[in-house]
């Protein structure tokens, strides 16, 4: 099986698998109960959630545009746009945590400027680098009050106590080798190529263009510091929407209310189920199972728990739809080919 193919039997299978999880709770809960509640919000509260939904992206778009600004790279605003929401949409239906979409935002960028691919890409690894920063910022808030709390058991305080290190560590390794400029990544590659003679040459390769990124990213936090300042405000300012997601649904759904640390636990136990059961486009089914049992650590019933998880998930395909049309309305075959050969007439 060649390997398309078997990326799009895999993203079958995990879409598969997800439909039957999600047929799995909605037996679990009952399917009316779920409608019954989204269908609470009335219309006041569906462009609440849309609003949250949309405007979060749009400050993932514009902490992108800025640090494309402070490089100097000039792409217009609309291309920006279609590039962000098409990395955003791949990153989503693959199953891997809003990660794998990136260099089709790189390509989609690329094709719309003369700089090189690897400064493009630059950009990106720092405006998602910010993002792990400014969600490790929530993280250590929530793991706090999940500690303190009587309502988390022994086994989930565990999971917090391994969950919030283990992410919070590779963010501060990537800080210090980025902002010091270590290479480790390159040196890693480079490492592997020494072990593994028969690929040594393409990895050495690999390392040189690893080594040309790590470069443009170490600029980011010295010539460019204000843009990456800015853009990490913008990037916290996306988490806290993300962060104040069940205050809007509940308020409008129940007129339940959630007290500072309820919000950073629920939100801190969703990143870590994130992380570990991302494993279906989405988190299409795994995602509404974690979160029944995360939202009745605050009283919140199952059918409530599911109809939050789905209303979210609906506004963000939206997000999805305009990604992959843009995409395909672009065609990343054409802009790959048409990025290597303007690569290879300025080398």
């Amino acid at each position: 099986m060649k390997k398309p193919a078997k990326k799009v039997f895999s993203i079958s299978l995990s879409l598969l698998v997800g439909a039957v999880l999600l047929g799995g709770v909605f037996y679990y809960v009952g399917w009316r109960d779920i409608f019954e509640e989204i269908g609470s919000l009335h219309v006041v509260g569906i462009l609440a959630l849309a609003g949250n939904v949309f405007l979060t992206s749009i400050m993932w778009i514009v902490g992108w545009w800025v640090i494309l600004r402070g490089y100097g790279i000039v792409i217009p605003f609309h291309r920006v746009i279609g590039a962000r929401l098409s990395g955003f949409a791949v990153s989503y239906i693959t199953p891997s945590l809003y990660f794998g979409g990136e260099p089709v935002r790189a390509l989609i960028a690329a094709d719309s400027s003369s700089a090189p691919i690897t400064r493009i890409f630059a950009t990106i690894v720092v405006e998602r680098f910010l993002g792990g920063l400014s969600l490790v910022f929530f993280i250590l808030i929530g793991g706090f009050f999940a500690f303190i709390s009587p309502q988390v058991t022994h086994v989930e305080k565990q999971a917090v106590l391994i969950g919030v290190p283990f992410i919070s560590f590779w963010i501060i390794v990537g800080l210090i080798d980025f902002a010091g400029n270590f290479k480790w990544i390159s040196r890693i590659i480079r490492l592997l190529g020494r072990i593994f003679r028969r690929w040594r040459g393409g990895l050495e390769r690999a390392a040189n263009k690893v080594a040309e990124t790590e470069d443009e990213v170490y600029t980011a936090f010295t010539k460019h510091w204000r843009a990456t300042l800015l853009s990490l405000l913008i990037q916290l300012l996306a988490n806290l929407l993300v962060y104040i997601r069940p205050l809007i649904f509940f308020f409008f759904s129940s007129h339940t209310t959630f007290t500072f640390p309820e919000l950073s636990l629920v939100f801190t136990l969703s990143i870590i189920m994130s992380t570990v059961l991302w494993i279906t486009p989405g988190g299409l089914g795994t995602g509404e199972a974690a979160l029944i049992g995360i939202f009745a650590l605050v009283g919140i019933a199952k059918d409530e728990a599911v109809a939050f998880s789905l209303s979210y998930k609906f506004f963000e395909l939206l997000v999805v739809a305009i990604g992959l049309f843009y995409l395909f309305h672009k065609g990343i075959g054409r802009m790959w080919h048409r990025v290597r050969s303007s690569s290879r007439h300025s080398q």
